[in-house]
Parts: C-alpha cells; sequence; structure tokens
C-alpha cells in the first residue's frame, strides 16, 4: 500500500507555513498516507478549511514573524502528540524590490520569518526528548543560482537558510537525524502570483519560456518533500536539490 511505501504511517509529522501552496499541499500528501500531521500557519480560517480536507490533521497557529514562542509551541506538541518524527519548514514571505529601495527593518522582518525562526525551531527541535529519528526539510530557492533582479534580499535569506542544510549535518547525525533542502524555481502558487503582479505581462510569458517542463506545480515540490521526510531517503542528508524543470541546464 502506499502509506507502507513511504513509512510514514502514524508518524508526527510538523509542516509549516501550511495554510497554501507548497507547505498545503505537502499536508494532505502525508495526510493521505496515514501519517499524523501537525500544520501550522497564521491563518486559521485557512488551516481549518486544510483540515475539512484531511482524515487526521491537526493544526496550531503560531506567527513566525517572532521566535519567542517556539520553545512554548514545540513543547506542547510534543506534550500533545509525542516525539516529532519529520519537519518541514515551508513558513516565508517575499521581497520584491530594487536595491536602492530596500529598507533594513523590512528586510530584517523577511530574515524573522525566513530564516531565524527556522533557526530556532531546529534548535529546539534538536533534542532526543522531543525528535526521533527526525529529517527536516527546508525550503529555500533555486534563485540562488541564478541572478533575478530586486529578489537580493529574499534571496539572501533564503541563502541562509540553504546553508543551514549543510552546516547542521554533523550535528544532526549526532542523533541520528538528517537535514536537506530543496530549491524550487517558479512554482504556481499565491506567493508567486503575488511577485508576478508587481511585473510586466510581457516579462512573466518570457519567465514561462525558460522552463523547458513548464511552470512548476506546487504537488511537484510536495511529492519531493515527502520523500525526503520518509525513511525511504534514510542515507540523504545535507542535500541541496533543485527543482527547476530544466532551466538551469536549458
Amino acid at each position: 500500500m502506499k502509506e507502507d511505501f513511504f513509512h510514514l504511517k502514524d508518524k508526527v509529522c510538523l509542516i509549516t507555513g501550511s495554510s497554501s501552496g507548497l507547505g498545503k499541499q505537502t499536508c494532505k500528501i502525508l495526510d493521505s498516507i496515514g501519517a499524523k500531521v501537525i500544520a501550522i500557519a497564521r491563518r486559521e480560517e485557512n488551516l481549518k478549511q486544510l483540515q475539512k480536507e484531511c482524515k487526521n490533521l491537526e493544526y496550531k497557529i503560531y506567527d513566525f514573524y517572532f521566535q519567542s514562542g517556539i520553545k512554548n509551541l514545540i513543547d506542547d506538541i510534543v506534550k500533545e502528540y509525542g516525539k516529532i518524527n519529520a519537519m518541514a519548514y515551508f513558513s516565508g514571505i517575499s521581497c520584491v524590490k530594487p536595491l536602492r529601495m530596500v529598507d533594513l527593518e523590512e528586510a530584517k522582518k523577511v530574515f524573522d520569518v525566513n530564516f531565524f525562526s527556522c533557526l530556532e525551531l531546529l534548535k529546539c527541535l534538536y533534542d532526543k526528548r522531543k525528535s526521533e529519528n527526525l529529517s527536516a526539510v527546508l525550503i529555500s530557492s533555486a534563485s540562488l543560482k541564478m541572478s533575478i533582479s530586486s529578489m537580493s534580499v529574499y534571496d539572501a535569506s533564503k541563502g541562509a537558510l540553504d546553508t543551514l542544510s549543510v552546516s547542521l549535518v554533523k550535528d544532526f547525525a549526532k542523533f541520528g537525524f538528517r537535514i536537506n533542502s530543496i530549491l524550487p524555481a517558479h512554482i504556481d502558487t499565491e506567493m508567486t502570483h503575488k511577485a508576478s503582479n508587481t511585473r510586466s505581462d510581457n516579462y512573466n510569458l518570457e519567465l514561462e519560456k525558460l522552463y523547458p517542463l513548464g511552470v512548476g506545480k506546487d504537488e511537484d515540490i510536495a511529492n519531493l518533500c515527502v520523500f525526503l521526510l520518509s525513511p525511504l531517503s534514510a542515507w540523504m542528508s545535507g542535500q541541496s536539490i533543485v527543482m527547476d524543470g530544466g532551466r538551469a541546464l536549458y
């Protein structure tokens, strides 16, 4: 059966940024294979709707603009559901601005959500009393491999996040934990819609032509994420996997 294939049935899977897009799709796939999914996001109305679409999903409301409450969040989840086996960090905000218009306070907020909260979350999970056979997946960006105008702050925050998937490998291995990152290119999601609206129609059409396999869908990333969270990827750690529909080689 499908759930037996992934070996995630009844495993506690923590998915942040799960109220829309890639995180939401990952939750739905994990739920379909019998995992115990804990969805975390800011928008409760979206989480309630997601819960209705799933069989066995629970949710917690948290705003990753702030790091101070993350420890209590994890402690509460472990107390209620048991040790955490998998975590995927989809929480993130975009920042599309040319360098001359970058505001440092805004840039710090982007780093708070995209990097510092993830760092604090990983710190909390790095504890055998709270995690067991943990696999963590961090969602970075394929734009790290190419130059895209007006994305400097966003790319820098995602670059810092991607570095964690390498620098923490040895620390995680001490407990038998794993950590990897996915670098998605242009995916048709709520966040990319916002970025597309700031560009001309001609620019967006040309952007689509750059992808030999077309623009990606949320399930393309979600399927890879589920594989990396599962024991099927048990010998993978510290990998940064680019998902770009062949663009880098086109």
